[in-house]
């Protein structure tokens, strides 16, 4: 009975262990295609619209109190000021000019000071009940501004945790954001590079070529194994025994050898400045009607935000009534923003190949570079 004891024990633990070994492989394989998703494109991608997301809920629930507070404080301020001035007047009762207007000056000066002093608190000079700086759009905006190291300078954070956040969400999103424009960017870029190839490129020649090549590789490599004793009996046959030649396909070696002969076509640089210039214009169409600006202004806008410049003179949904259309438009121009830095990227990385091999040329012709020659080129 005891060793039946022993052998159910054993057995229930080789079962407990048959079990577990399967879950815990078909957790580790689910981690592991999650990770290789988070890190693909479309993961990335997702992943950081999701990282401005969360970003702009959570800077919305910490500015968004202090700016409605400091609204209303302002107003409160205000309140208090006619009130002072209709007793300056009401005590005087015989209107004094000289008196009145000491009276009065005095208290403009210091509800100009406070004023002041609440616009740098984070009062930006609207109503309570308004479009307010810190709603949902203009979070999202701010987020995209951070990850993206523009910094305007008109939407910061004034309380503590706000600030702490910002940190904190700046060291995880920048290079996130990074990430996302290199993986992107490169794959933009290849795919521009097969369509421009594909539309460009001459593809008759390119496979009359590779046949000549297969033709002459393969004379030459029947006549190289051919003996001394077997070429003096195709002199004897006749035309038909020299179609029995033993030819042979051409090796990967050859065919990539080809592929290097063959030039390489690239991308110029005209057509990438052509879609930076092209987007560039047609952002200032937009941004211009929205606003009201003038053409060269909303050019200069679109240059300095795709630029990461970030000036911050012209910024987005001031000078438009508040309202959702408002709002709607700060998103528009948040994902400008983001499509036009994956753009700005992927023009980048195609440039790269073409300035590299520009100035490699430059230099040989000028000599500072010399050309390398390898030792399996030279003859023997």
């Amino acid at each position: 009975m005891a060793l039946e004891r022993k052998c159910t024990m054993r057995r229930s633990g080789s079962c407990q262990t048959v079990k577990t070994r399967p879950l815990v492989s078909k957790y580790k394989a689910c981690g592991l295609r999650f990770t290789a998703f988070i890190f693909s494109h479309v993961g990335l991608s997702a992943l950081v619209v999701c990282y401005s997301i969360l970003g702009a809920f959570v800077f919305r629930a910490l500015e968004a109190p202090n700016e409605e507070e400091k609204a209303g404080e302002v107003i409160d301020m205000r309140q208090k000021m006619v009130k002072r001035l209709w007793g300056i007047t009401y005590d005087l009762n015989v209107l004094y000019k000289d008196n009145w207007t000491r009276l009065v000056v005095a208290e403009i000066k210091q509800f100009q000071s406070d004023l002041i002093a609440a616009v740098k608190d984070g009062y930006d000079g609207k109503e309570l009940g308004a479009a307010h700086q810190w709603s949902f759009s203009g979070s999202l905006l701010y987020c995209l501004t951070v990850i993206t190291t523009i910094g305007y300078g008109n939407s910061a954070p004034r309380t503590s945790w706000g600030k702490m956040t910002t940190i904190l969400y700046a060291v995880v999103g920048i290079p996130l954001m990074f990430m996302y424009l290199t993986n992107i960017g490169d794959i933009l870029a290849k795919s521009l590079k097969y369509i421009y190839i594909r539309l460009c490129t001459c593809g008759p020649n390119d496979s009359h070529r590779r046949i000549k090549y297969t033709e002459n590789y393969q004379v030459q490599h029947t006549e190289g194994h051919n003996s001394p004793f077997a070429s003096a009996i195709q002199d004897k046959l006749s035309v038909h025994s020299e179609a029995e030649a033993r030819t042979e396909a051409v090796p990967n070696e050859a065919r990539e050898d080809v592929e290097r002969e063959e030039p390489q076509t690239s991308v110029p640089i005209t057509l990438c400045l052509l879609i930076l210039v092209g987007y560039i214009l047609g952002g200032a169409t937009v941004f211009s009607s929205w606003e009201g600006w003038g053409f060269l202004d909303g050019s200069y806008f679109c240059f300095v935000i795709l630029s990461t410049i970030g000036f911050g003179d012209l910024v987005p949904g001031r000078s438009v009534a508040s309202g959702h259309a408002s709002q709607e438009k700060l998103i528009i121009c948040s994902l400008y923003l983001l499509i036009g830095m994956t753009l700005i990227a992927m023009c980048f990385n195609v440039m790269q190949e073409e300035m590299v091999q520009k100035i490699r040329n430059c230099g040989l012709m000028i000599g500072i570079i010399r050309q390398t020659i390898d030792e399996d080129d030279l003859p023997s």
